[in-house]
C-alpha cells in the first residue's frame, strides 16, 4: 500500500538521491551548499502543502485536524527561515560554510514550539487512577533516560572548547530531546494520538537528528560541508514525509477499519524500555570515550534510577495482572453459570428449540422435541430438516425457509406438520430468524410449539361456524358465500320446505322432530353429487346448490321428493315428513332474490300438493 502510493513513492526518491548526493560529496562546497538551501524551503513548502490535506479531512477528528494545522503552519515557518538562509548564502558569493543566521534560527524555534505545544495540549484518555499512574511511570522513565544522555552531553571534554554559542546549541538540543521524550509518552502512551505509527516514525527520527545536529554536535565543532548540510536537509525531507504516510494510514483505515482497529487494540508498549537501553547506551559511550569520571557517574545513577522506575513499572504491571486474571476468573464462573442456566432452560423448556445449518442439516435440537413428537433425540440430530416433515408441506415451507436464508435477519412464521411416534401428525407454529452470521450459531434458529389441539379447536369452530349442528349440513352463512362465491355465473337452487313437520313437533315431542330432520338431512346428502352443496337455511327450511345445471335440479327435486315420501321410523312410530321443493336458476350474485324465487315456486308446488291431497 505504502510504495504504491502515487506521491509517496517520489517523496522517497527524492529523499534518498539526496541523502545520496550528500554522501558521495558531489560537487562543490559552494554548489552543495546553495543547494541545501533551495531544497531546504522547497520540502517546507511541501510538507505545508501535505499537512494542509490532512487538516481539510473531514475524516480526522477535530483534535487531530488541529495538530495537523499546527504542522503546516510549522511549515511555512521552516519555510520562511530556509528562505532568508538562502538569500543570506547567495548575498555572499564567497560563503562556503554553514553559519546559521538568527532570522533562520528563531523561526525554527517557532514551528518547533508551536508542534510541541498543540501536542501537548492534545485530549488525552487518562481515565482511570491505574492508567494515570502507569503513563507518569512512562514517562518518567523516558525522561530519566532523556536527562541521562543530556548529563553526557553538557559534562562532555568537548563542551570546554565549544563557547558560547555550542552551548546554546547544546541547550536548545536538549531540550528538543526533553520535549520530544515527553510529547512522545503523551501521544504514544495516552491512546488518542493525532500521528498513526507511520508517520510518527520519520518524526521521531526527524526529532533524534535535530536533537543531535544542535546538542551532539555544535557548530563550532563542526569539519567539512557534508555532515552539517545532512544534518538540516535530513529532518526537512522526513518531515515532509510524514504528513503523507498519515494520509496512507488514514485511507487505509477507511478501507479496513476492522484490520486497523485491530492494530489499534495492542495492550503494551515498548517505549518505556527503549530509555533503559538509552541509558545503557550512554553509559557506555561515555566509558568507552572518557573513562569513569563525572559524565559515567551521572550515566549510572540514570540508568540506576531508570532501572527501579521499569521495576515499579514492572510492579504494577503484575498486579494489574493479577487483578484482570481475579476479574477473568469471576468473568468465567459468571459464564459457566449463564452456560448452565441457559442448558436448563432449553432442556426443560416446553418448546422446541433448533438449529438449522445453510446446508439444511440439523445442527442443533433441544431435548423438547422427545416430548413433544417422541423418540429419541439423536434421531432428529444431522437429518435434513426437510426429510422430518409431512411431504405435503414441505414445498410451501421450503420456499418460506429459502426467504429467510437469502437475508441475514430475516424472519418468518408458519405451520408444518411432524410425524408423532404413535404415526399420527402433530401440528407445529414456527418461527424462523436467520442467525448465520452470528458467532457460534451458523444457522436459521427455529423456535416451534405444538399447536395440533389449538388447530383442531379452531378447524372445529370453522366447521362450526358455516353448518348446522343438528344435522351437520352448511347453515345460511356458508350458503350463501358459496353463490357469492359463484359471481355473476347461471346457477340453479332448490329450496325444500317439510309437509307437515309442525304436527309431527306438536305430536311426537321435540326429540322425534329432531330426528325427522336429520333424516331429511341423510336423504339430502345421499341424493346430491360432489358438486352439489346442501343446506339447512332455517327450521324446517332446507337447500340445495346444484352443480349440473337446471335439468339435473329437476331430476334432483323429483328424487328427493320420492326419498322423503318414504315413512321413516322414529321412536317405534312410522313417521312421513313430505316435502315441498322449489327450483329456481338465476345469476349468483343476487343471492337474496334467487332464494325469494325458489320460495315462491316452492309455496307453489305446496299448494299443488294440498289441492292433490284435497
Amino acid at each position: 500500500m505504502l510504495w504504491r502510493d502515487r506521491v509517496l513513492a517520489p517523496l522517497v526518491l527524492l529523499t534518498v538521491t539526496v541523502c545520496g548526493f550528500y554522501a558521495l560529496d558531489l560537487g562543490s562546497d559552494r554548489q552543495k551548499l546553495v543547494l541545501c538551501w533551495i531544497i531546504a524551503p522547497l520540502t517546507d513548502l511541501g510538507t505545508f502543502l501535505l499537512s494542509r490535506q490532512l487538516y481539510r479531512n473531514p475524516d480526522l477528528a477535530p483534535a487531530n485536524r488541529r495538530f495537523w494545522r499546527a504542522m503546516g503552519v510549522a511549515g511555512l515557518l521552516f519555510a520562511a527561515g530556509d528562505s532568508y538562509q538562502l538569500g543570506s548564502v547567495l548575498s555572499h558569493p564567497g560563503r562556503t560554510g554553514l553559519e546559521l543566521t538568527a532570522p533562520q534560527s528563531l523561526l525554527g524555534v517557532l514551528g518547533v514550539v508551536l508542534v510541541c505545544v498543540v501536542g501537548l495540549l492534545h485530549p488525552s484518555r487518562w481515565w482511570s487512577r491505574d492508567a494515570r499512574i502507569r503513563v507518569a511511570l512512562d514517562a518518567a522513565i523516558i525522561l530519566s533516560a532523556a536527562g541521562s544522555a543530556i548529563w553526557c552531553v553538557l559534562t562532555r571534554s568537548s563542551m570546554a572548547h565549544a563557547g558560547p554559542a555550542g552551548y546554546a546549541a547544546s541547550i536548545f538540543g536538549c531540550g528538543i530531546l526533553l520535549v520530544g521524550g515527553f510529547l512522545a509518552v503523551k501521544l504514544g502512551l495516552s491512546g488518542s494520538s493525532p500521528i498513526a505509527w507511520q508517520a510518527a516514525v520519520p518524526l521521531v527520527i526527524c526529532c533524534l537528528v535535530q536533537a543531535a545536529a544542535n546538542a551532539l554536535l555544535p557548530s563550532e565543532s563542526l569539519r567539512g560541508l557534508t555532515l552539517p548540510v545532512l544534518l538540516v536537509l535530513v529532518p526537512c525531507l522526513l518531515t515532509l514525509l510524514a504528513p503523507r504516510l498519515q494520509t496512507v494510514a488514514v485511507r487505509s483505515r477507511r478501507i479496513a477499519p476492522g484490520r486497523a482497529a485491530a492494530a489499534g487494540r495492542r495492550r503494551y508498549s515498548v517505549l518505556p524500555y527503549l530509555g533503559t537501553v538509552i541509558c545503557a547506551v550512554a553509559l557506555i559511550a561515555v566509558l568507552t570515550g572518557q573513562g569513569l569520571g563525572l559524565s559515567a557517574w551521572g550515566a549510572l545513577i540514570g540508568l540506576l534510577l531508570n532501572v527501579a522506575l521499569v521495576v515499579a513499572r514492572q510492579m504494577l504491571a503484575l498486579a494489574e495482572n493479577n487483578t484482570l486474571l481475579d476479574r477473568l476468573d469471576e468473568s468465567l464462573a459468571e459464564i459457566r453459570r449463564r452456560e448452565r442456566r441457559q442448558e436448563a432452560l432449553l432442556r426443560h423448556a416446553s418448546d422446541i428449540t433448533a438449529i438449522i445449518g445453510t446446508d439444511g442439516i440439523v445442527k442443533y435440537m433441544n431435548p423438547a422435541v422427545e416430548r413433544v413428537v417422541g423418540g429419541s433425540l439423536d434421531e432428529f440430530l444431522n437429518r435434513n430438516w426437510l426429510d422430518l416433515i409431512h411431504p405435503g408441506d414441505a414445498g410451501r415451507v421450503a420456499a418460506e425457509m429459502d426467504s429467510v436464508f437469502a437475508e441475514p435477519g430475516a424472519k418468518a412464521a408458519f405451520e408444518l406438520r411432524v410425524l408423532h411416534e404413535d404415526d399420527s401428525w402433530r401440528w407445529l407454529s414456527v418461527v424462523a430468524v436467520n442467525l448465520v452470521a452470528e458467532r457460534g450459531i451458523g444457522g436459521v434458529v427455529m423456535n416451534a410449539r405444538d399447536m395440533t389441539e389449538e388447530r383442531e379447536l379452531r378447524e372445529r369452530l370453522r366447521f362450526q361456524a358455516g353448518h348446522d349442528a343438528l344435522t351437520g349440513l352448511a347453515n345460511r352463512r356458508q350458503f350463501t358465500d358459496r353463490l357469492r362465491a359463484a359471481g355473476t355465473a347461471e346457477v340453479t337452487v332448490l329450496l325444500v320446505d317439510l309437509n307437515g313437520f309442525k304436527q309431527i313437533n306438536d305430536t311426537y315431542g321435540h326429540a322425534a322432530g329432531d330426528a325427522v330432520l336429520r333424516h331429511v338431512a341423510e336423504q339430502l346428502l345421499a341424493g346430491t353429487g360432489e358438486d352439489d352443496l346442501a343446506a339447512r337455511l332455517g327450521g324446517d327450511e332446507f337447500a340445495v346448490l346444484v352443480g349440473s345445471g337446471a335439468g339435473a335440479a329437476r331430476d334432483l327435486a323429483g328424487r328427493l321428493r320420492a326419498a322423503l315420501a318414504q315413512p321413516v321410523e322414529v321412536g317405534g312410530q312410522r313417521l312421513t315428513a313430505g316435502a315441498s321443493i322449489g327450483v329456481a336458476t338465476g345469476p349468483a350474485d343476487r343471492p337474496d332474490h334467487l332464494l325469494h324465487l325458489a320460495d315462491l315456486r316452492m309455496y307453489a308446488d305446496k299448494q299443488r300438493s294440498r289441492e292433490l291431497t284435497s
